[in-house]
């Protein structure tokens, strides 16, 4: 299917992740502001989660983010006319302005839309780590939320739904001039890195977009912890059409992984190599595949190292994914 080039004006917010990508699994997410109200959405938890710290010598006078309740959003407020007080909505303001009275905002996350307030025009860059969840859409509700995409490639608004019921009306609002405005063609609408945007979802959902993961264990890192030395992903083609998909491990990652192959002849035989860049042939519509890693631990130096694994699809979906192991 070919990919639409008619890109979103990033009149009120551009935001882009850098190639700051850390041997220790943290990553520098580079935030363009603009003055006025930002829909942003951050990919990483902050090294300084406070936003008191997380703002310091910024033009950041309000922080907000939405944590969705019993009852459903139906209709979506401009940031100037929105109700903070009402149930749901947690604030930041520097304290000592009058607007820090209704403080109840008290740690920035990963995985988590905020409108930001800027006085000014600025660029914020935030180092901290990162972490897979599954989404989880709130049922016949407006969601404020964002999408882990590439940032010059992106998929469009319909390419990340199609295939989904419960979103297939498209209704999705996107910030600007300050206003909330529906996104009018979503099928020549490229999704923004780093954005939020306000999506309805019909029902219950947990579309994560055509490349769907899974993670052993917690479900939001790859640990080798004790005795264990391979891991499995699952990766599934949640798209009705042919799904490529790649994972690379970020330069500079100190966990010597390896793929191990299986081959069945008589017996099973198993054989690892480096791992580079694993590119397996298309997975067609509701295939799935299942990639074991290992990890080399005479080659690990410290008692505990950390890095980052890049699994991108060619939609232009990704993710980056922590990788913890031990020295035994």
């Amino acid at each position: 299917m070919k990919r639409a080039r008619m890109w979103p004006l990033a009149l009120f917010l551009t935001m882009a992740l850098t190639g700051s990508l850390r041997a220790d699994a943290t990553r520098t997410q580079t935030i363009d502001l603009v003055e006025g109200w930002n829909a942003v959405f951050l990919e990483v938890t902050p090294a300084e989660t406070d936003p008191e710290a997380a703002f310091e010598d910024t033009p950041v006078v309000q922080a907000a983010t939405f944590f969705a309740g019993h009852s459903p959003v139906l209709f979506i407020q401009d940031p100037e006319e929105t109700n903070w007080s009402r149930p749901g909505w947690h604030r930041w303001a520097p304290p000592g302005t009058p607007a820090s009275r209704l403080n109840n905002l008290y740690a920035l996350q990963s995985d988590r839309a905020y409108l930001l307030y800027s006085t000014a025009d600025y660029t914020w860059r935030v180092t901290g780590t990162v972490r897979f969840l599954k989404r989880r859409w709130i049922p016949d509700s407006f969601n404020l939320t964002g999408f882990h995409v590439d940032e010059t490639t992106p998929p469009t608004f319909a390419q990340f739904f199609e295939g989904s019921d419960a979103h297939s009306s498209l209704r999705i609002y996107g910030l600007t001039g300050n206003q909330w405005t529906r996104i009018t063609d979503p099928s020549a609408t490229n999704i923004a890195s780093g954005r939020a945007y306000w999506v309805y979802c019909d029902g219950g959902s947990n579309h994560q977009g055509p490349l769907k993961l899974s993670l052993p264990g917690s479900g939001d890192i790859l640990d080798f912890s004790g005795p264990l030395h391979e891991l499995e992903i699952e990766i599934f083609n949640g798209s009705p059409n042919p799904l490529s998909f790649t994972i690379t491990p970020v330069v500079g990652n100190p966990v010597p992984l390896l793929l191990a192959k299986r081959n069945i002849r008589g017996e099973r035989v198993v054989t690892y190599e480096p791992l580079t860049t694993y590119a397996p042939a298309a997975l067609e519509r509701g295939e799935k595949d299942r990639i074991r890693l290992a990890v080399r631990r005479g080659e690990i130096t410290d008692e505990v190292v950390f890095g980052l694994l890049k699994i991108a699809d060619d939609l232009g979906n990704r993710f980056y994914i922590q990788v913890r192991a031990e020295r035994l």
